[in-house]
Formats: C-alpha cells, structure tokens, sequence
C-alpha cells in the first residue's frame, strides 16, 4: 500500500474524500497510530458542509483533526462489515505530520 504525506497545523484538520460502494455492501473504517497527535472522525454531514451531485455514488468523508505536534499513520480500509479477514477491497495510508 502507498502512504502519501501531508502536513496540518495543530488545531486544524484535514477533510479525506474516499470513493463510496456502499449499495455493494462496503463501508471505510480506519485506524491511527498516534492518538495524542491527531484525532480521525467521520465527517458529519449535519454539520459540515460538503457537496454531492445527483445520480452519483455517494462519497464517504472524514476529518483528521490535528491535535497535538508529532506524526501519525492514517490507515483506511474499504471493507465489508461482516468480513473482517482477508484484504481490503481498497486501503489508503495518509503519513500525517502535526506541526
């Protein structure tokens, strides 16, 4: 898997757009490795303001909220609930550097 680097300023955050398949049965879920550095949550549509065109697959966003300097792996992986083995259908690494 590719990691891909960014860099965000503590008390900022980062939006990371992820393609949906939701209809086939998959949802993302992630992973840190650094906690007391950044904070991941699934980005609230209620609250947040985000645009989706019609007719198109519904995207699944989340937030990476910078907490703290230091660094920290963002893992996702597109998976069905139910099957927790075997390998992602899609996973992305973000290697994110709190400054």
């Amino acid at each position: 898997m590719e990691s891909e680097a960014k860099e965000i300023k503590a008390g900022t955050s980062l939006t990371v757009v992820l393609p949906g398949l939701g209809t086939a049965g998959f949802q993302w879920f992630y992973q840190s490795t650094n906690t007391n550095c950044v904070e991941v949550r699934p980005y609230d549509h209620a609250v947040d303001t985000f645009r989706q065109d019609v007719g198109t697959s519904n995207e699944e966003a989340f937030v990476i909220n910078g907490k703290a300097p230091g660094h920290a792996s963002v893992t996702f992986e597109q998976r069905r609930i139910w099957e927790k083995e075997g390998q992602p259908i899609n996973a992305r690494r973000l290697e994110i550097t709190v400054t």
